[in-house]
């Protein structure tokens, strides 16, 4: 099976894969050193292979692959999988196991403390998905499946546990050329134009209005239609640490990070906003300053528009006025282009934005810099 993994990947457009030789994925390593399609990247420790893949499918926007062995293996790849969960990086990782015939004998290097061929449960708090190969006619759909929730909805790492006997197991052909005919990405949902003109009708009809715009628009490549967006409609903006660079600090309408790591004025601008339109963030701890109503935002009395891939996210943290689930790059695409529609002309300067620039000016010159981050205000 170990051939068929291998061409499978390739033709699924896999050039690297980063990992660790072992014992119990050397079936597969073999049928990698036959491939000129894909090549192995080989490192010192399988930690480095988490956060050169994480950094890797960060760049090409899809989801990297990375192969470990069993046991200090698998445990080694925790911190550089878990790192690329929480920034919601697509990643699917095969595991090599010990042998499904060897489950409770306690072979080399088992993880077996709770139960026998447990090493997948490692990864079960903070993975998308875990499966564990125990039969091998399932691994192709296993595969398929893997890639398809490591890069749909919110991205994030997979886990492919498999038994060391499996690789080298032969299976029908036929259940690997099935999979040709399924499609390898999913369309994402965006927003309809009825919804992104009462979306920015809101926003513009608001008097002190805000974006604050989080990771998510950077991780779907919408940074050149958050711009535009922005820019067209005059409106300031916000950002939390992840959202860092989205607009760019030379730009006039962007205020600065928010929560522990932002200036009071940056604070104080959000919790005076009438109308925030949240783009792509989940408003962590940090960005909002514990949650705490007195400081960076307190909605209500604020409205809240919030628009982001994770339907879990939403309204998690403050209630939304308008939740919308969808891709950042595909609704900032539309509301471009109703903005235009509504709004022809780029939008004047509201006293608002006026005033924030004022104050923005007077804040850098008074310290020197844009922002404090010893400031809890």
């Amino acid at each position: 099976m170990s051939e068929q993994i291998i061409k499978y990947l390739a033709d699924r457009g896999v050039e690297h894969i980063f990992g660790l030789c072992g014992h119990t994925n050397i079936a597969l390593l073999a049928a990698l050193s036959k491939s000129n399609e894909i090549k192995f990247i080989n490192v010192r420790h399988e930690q480095i292979a988490a956060h050169a893949a994480d950094g890797y499918a960060r760049v090409t926007r899809k989801a990297s692959v990375v192969l470990s062995t069993l046991g200090p293996g698998i445990a080694n790849l925790v911190t550089g999988v878990a790192s690329a969960a929480l920034d919601s990086i697509p990643m699917v990782v095969i595991a090599g196991d010990v042998q499904s015939y060897y489950f409770g004998k306690h072979p080399h290097q088992e993880v077996n403390l709770h139960s026998d061929g447990s090493q997948c449960e490692i990864f079960r708090p903070f993975v998308k998905r875990v499966w564990r190969v125990d039969c091998a006619e399932l691994f192709p759909e296993i595969l398929e499946k893997a890639f398809l929730m490591a890069e749909s909805g919110r991205p994030g790492p997979v886990l492919i546990d498999v038994p060391m006997n499996m690789f080298s197991t032969e299976v029908d052909e036929a259940l690997f050329k099935r999979l040709s005919y399924n499609a390898k990405t999913m369309e994402k949902p965006s927003i309809d134009e009825d919804l992104a003109e009462k979306i920015l009708k809101e926003i513009a009809g608001a008097k002190k209005p805000l974006i604050h715009v989080g990771g998510g628009v950077k991780l779907s490549g919408a940074t050149r239609e958050f711009e535009d967006f922005v820019n067209h409609m005059g409106i300031p903006v916000s950002c939390t640490l992840m959202g860092k660079a989205t607009l760019p600090d030379t730009n006039p309408l962007m205020t600065g990070m928010t929560g522990f790591w932002g200036t009071k004025f940056i604070n104080d601008t959000c919790r005076d906003a009438d109308c925030i339109l949240a783009l792509g963030t989940s408003f962590k701890e940090c960005d909002s300053s514990s949650w705490d109503p007195d400081y960076t935002f307190s909605g209500p009395p604020t409205k809240l528009i919030h628009i982001d891939i994770d339907p879990a996210e939403i309204g998690r943290n403050y209630p939304v006025e308008i939740g919308v689930v969808a891709d950042l790059k595909k609704a900032l695409t539309v509301l471009n282009r109703v903005a235009r529609r509504l709004f022809p002309t780029r939008a004047r300067t509201k006293p608002w934005s006026r005033k924030l620039h004022r104050r923005r000016r007077r804040s850098r010159t008074a310290t020197g810099c844009l922002r404090n981050p010893m400031s809890f205000r």
